[in-house]
């Protein structure tokens, strides 16, 4: 995958070994990108105001902020650019109050986490 510039993925799970999984596999798919990566939902707002992410990807049960909390945050200080927000959950979509309709998540990948769905996700939105 070329891009014409450096892409920069912010990751949010509260597991080390899902945040580890998901910042490999964003690598092998895009070797070039800056892969951030947050264990909760304070310092996944840190790094977004910091570091204006192209694409976020946001586990739902974080151990201080809800994962919804922590969209409509964004989302609510999302300025002309809109970042994409995937739900990585291990429920499925319902369960984990996605809807996609309320324009506050983009996308939904279900864990464990797959090389493929994070393709397919990456080469949707970025």
């Amino acid at each position: 995958m070329e891009l014409e510039q450096q892409v920069k993925i912010l990751t949010v799970d509260d597991n080390p070994v899902n945040l580890f999984l998901i910042s490999t596999i964003v690598k092998k798919i895009c070797p070039d990108a800056i892969v951030y990566e947050a264990k909760n939902g304070a310092e996944a707002l840190e790094f977004y105001k910091q570091n204006a992410p192209d694409l976020l990807f946001l586990d739902l049960k974080l151990p201080d902020i809800h994962g919804l909390e922590v969209a409509k945050i964004i989302r609510a200080t999302d300025s002309d650019k809109r970042t994409p927000i995937v739900v990585v959950s291990a429920n499925n979509a319902e369960e984990s109050g996605y809807d996609a309709s309320s324009n506050l998540i983009d996308d939904f990948v279900d864990k464990p986490i797959k090389y493929d769905s994070l393709k397919a996700i990456i080469g949707k939105f970025i």
